[in-house]
């Protein structure tokens, strides 16, 4: 007979709005896995592999906005959880972490699928839940009944995160046959309200005299989801007020913002040195910018966060400043033209601030079209050349995840036009290639939208188990990079000139994509020269048909010169 708490607790979770799941196949775990499939309110997926499972999970639950449960047998099988739960944790992702566990008594017995499960996440979960093995009590089913409501609860609160749950389960897992599992239950709901941080009319007034004092405002935006409404208020404040509004490709602020910095900035740029920085948001890619303000260190910096981790990126940080972004500038744009009208000043915030960062922006843009402009990329095709084209061809309101290592990097110097309104992803809390195509994939699975992924050859066969399964969705599309090896260590000086690059740095290797595509019932498009991109590059991007994979294969040697060319071309 099916435990009923298990039944409990996963009608708990469909209560509480969790309503996606993704199961990786076992047996301890099998009460939960029936609990979870049988469920009318709950849509789950079989996911073998629990590395490509816990991915496609978070990529689901980055675009529903709400947390997905992710279900696994006991033992090593959690463990495999581990990198997509960091990266969670980092970006601030929920994600209902269910592991199926042998009772306390049998662990290190030289029994079947036995590690120690408790805290196996450590710091990268808000926090870790254990239930008992034994659910006859009426206390336990309290327990069990206030744990599931207080993770759901915490995995909500902001900043949001990953949250796991271990669950102790004795023999036997299973029902018999055609039991009837009842989820009519009057289980407990326990409801956390939400509520807003404002500043008080005191704090407030002293931040905007702070603001007023200084000539030299930047406002820089890191990793965040596209919010309209913020985009709007920040494009006021630039166009309106003369604040520089900065954002690398996965701020997602979608008007002319400054973003070509990573073209431009060097360290001695001193006429762009802020007086006052203030950020939003997590990472930045840009390694330009934040040497550049490390050196050039803002007198103030806030940070608008309500993340209880002090981040100090810039080495600069004066102030954290616990409210929304959208909340804040809001403010800011109601109080400085308030303060403009109290004062009796019609003239605009002084623009030579924003005019320094627009001039080196238009610069840097136009260096960028024209690098692209010359008669050498007609001759032999080379990865910066083919990601630029189809960046600049996708479809409007699409979505565009970006593998880490180069592809990240290539994107922020290219980035998208923002009227086409694409949100950018890319997996920067940890910054790792493993799990790029499993994300990309779940954000298909929950969204309508075509789906572009941009990914280099090492991160896409490091997670093509991404494609063993089912389910993979006609909008998802797939350019892959293939330089065959990791041909980012070409491009940084210390591997670069050491002897055991090709063989311990690159990791040259001869696949491509084509039988992987076959296996997947993906299609399959590959090109070698710029003839055949070309030719190719309509029919990958059309809209229509099943998913597809445009393998694009170039030499590391040659990429590494254009690019080093492109670096070098510029001066500001």
């Amino acid at each position: 007979m099916l435990l009923q708490p298990i039944v409990n607790l996963v009608e708990i979770l469909s209560r509480k709005d969790v309503n996606h799941a993704i199961i990786s196949p076992g047996s301890r775990n099998a009460p939960l896995t029936i609990a979870l499939v049988r469920h009318p309110d709950i849509k789950t997926l079989s996911i073998s592999d629990e590395r490509s499972a816990a991915f496609i999970a978070m990529g689901m639950a980055q675009n529903l906005k709400k947390p997905v449960a992710i279900c696994c047998t006991s033992g090593s099988a959690a463990y495999n959880y581990a990198p997509a739960v960091a990266e969670a944790f980092f970006q601030e992702i929920p994600l209902i972490i269910l592991t199926a566990d042998r009772p306390k008594e049998w662990i290190h017995q030289h029994d079947g699928q036995t590690i120690y499960q408790t805290d196996i996440f450590g710091k990268h979960v808000k926090q870790s839940f254990e239930i008992g093995a034994d659910y006859s009590h009426p206390d336990a089913i309290w327990h069990i009944e206030r744990t599931v409501n207080h993770a759901v609860n915490l995995a909500n609160t902001f900043p949001k995160g990953p949250v796991h749950i271990n669950i102790p389960l004795r023999e036997p897992f299973y029902p018999a046959e055609n039991e009837q599992i009842n989820f009519d239950n009057d289980v407990r709901v326990i409801e956390r309200l939400d509520t807003e941080n404002t500043l008080s009319k005191e704090v407030w007034t002293s931040l905007l005299q702070s603001i007023e004092q200084y000539d030299r405002v930047l406002i820089a935006g890191g990793q965040s989801e596209y919010n309209p409404a913020l985009t709007a208020v920040l494009q006021k404040l630039q166009d309106e007020f003369n604040f520089p509004i900065l954002g690398d490709a996965i701020a997602n602020l979608k008007f002319d913002v400054i973003s070509n910095h990573d073209i431009f900035l060097n360290q001695d740029a001193d006429n762009l040195r802020p007086e006052l920085l203030i950020t939003f948001g997590k990472s930045f890619i840009s390694k330009s910018f934040k040497t550049f303000l490390r050196k050039n260190k803002a007198i103030e910096h806030w940070h608008l966060s309500l993340d209880n981790h002090l981040i100090d990126t810039f080495q600069s940080l004066t102030k954290v400043i616990p409210v929304q972004p959208l909340y804040f500038f809001e403010k800011l744009l109601e109080d400085v033209d308030f303060e403009q009208f109290r004062n009796g000043d019609d003239e605009e915030r002084d623009g030579f601030y924003l005019d320094e960062w627009k001039k080196n922006d238009f610069k840097a843009k136009s260096y960028l079209e024209h690098f692209f402009l010359a008669d050498f990329h007609q001759k032999q095709l080379n990865e910066f050349y083919a990601i630029k084209k189809l960046l600049d061809a996708l479809p409007a309101d699409s979505q565009l995840h970006l593998a880490n290592s180069m592809s990240v990097r290539y994107a922020n110097y290219i980035g998208t036009a923002p009227e086409k309104q694409i949100e950018t992803f890319a997996n920067r809390g940890t910054s790792g290639i493993d799990g790029c195509v499993s994300t990309a994939l779940g954000a298909a699975l929950s969204t309508n939208k075509l789906v572009y992924l941009l990914i280099g050859d090492l991160a896409f066969f490091y997670d093509r188990n991404a494609l063993w399964n089912r389910y993979v969705p006609d909008n998802l599309r797939i350019i892959l990079i293939n330089n065959h090896g990791g041909g980012i260590f070409r491009m940084i000086d210390g591997p670069s000139k050491q002897a055991e690059l090709a063989d311990y740095f690159e990791t040259v290797q001869s696949y491509n994509a084509e039988k992987t595509a076959l296996e997947a019932d993906i299609a399959y498009f590959n090109a070698k020269t710029v003839d055949e991109f070309h030719a190719l590059s309509t029919a990958f991007l059309e809209p229509d048909g099943k998913a597809k994979i445009f393998e694009i294969e170039t030499n590391s040697v040659y990429n590494t010169e254009i690019f080093k060319q492109f670096k070098a071309g510029f001066s500001a």
